[in-house]
C-alpha cells in the first residue's frame, strides 16, 4: 500500500524522456488506487506539479481500506476494527498540490468525467466514489497457495 502514487510519477518521467529520445508523444500512466493507499503516498502529487510531470491516479473510493474490510467481510464475521476511513476531501487537496481533480459519484457521470480527467495535460486525480461494501477478487487467504485462492462469485 503507498507505492502507486511515487510509482506512477517516476514511470511517468521515465515515460517522458523515453518518448523525447524517440521524438513522440508520451503514453499516459495511470495509478489506480484505493482511498487508504493514496492517503499514505498523496503528497507525491505536489512533485509531479512541481516538475510537471503529467502522472494521474484514479482513487477508487469507498472510505474504507478495502482489502483489509474485505478480510474482515469473509474471515471475521464482519467484526470491523479500524478499517472505516475518514477521508479528506481528495478534490479540493491535489489542487491545494496544484494538480486538477475530478470526482465522480454517479456511474452515468463516469464517461464524461473520465474523457475530461484522460484529456487534462497536467497531473490529475480522479476521486471515484464505490460501493462500500463491493469486494476485489481474486485474492489469497492467510497461510494458503495459489490453489486455494478465492475467486468470489467465480468460486
Amino acid at each position: 500500500m503507498g507505492f502507486g502514487v511515487p510509482a506512477s510519477v517516476g514511470a511517468m518521467l521515465g515515460e517522458m524522456i523515453k518518448a523525447k529520445q524517440e521524438n513522440r508523444k508520451p503514453l499516459p500512466v495511470i495509478n489506480i488506487d484505493g482511498d487508504g493507499s493514496f492517503s499514505m503516498t498523496a503528497m507525491e502529487m505536489t512533485t509531479a506539479a512541481q516538475y510537471k510531470i503529467p502522472a494521474k491516479t484514479i482513487i477508487l473510493n469507498n472510505d474504507f481500506q478495502g482489502m483489509v474490510k474485505q478480510w474482515q467481510d469473509l474471515f471475521y464475521e464482519e467484526r470491523y476494527s479500524h478499517t472505516q476511513m475518514h477521508n479528506p476531501d481528495f478534490v479540493k487537496l491535489v489542487e491545494a498540490m496544484h494538480c486538477k481533480g475530478f470526482r465522480c459519484a454517479k456511474k452515468s457521470d463516469l464517461p464524461a468525467v473520465m474523457k475530461a480527467f484522460l484529456e487534462h495535460d497536467g497531473p490529475a486525480v480522479l476521486d471515484c466514489l464505490v460501493e462500500k461494501h463491493e469486494h476485489v477478487y481474486p485474492m489469497m487467504p492467510a497461510g494458503k497457495c495459489v490453489n486455494d485462492m478465492v475467486l468470489g462469485d467465480f468460486d
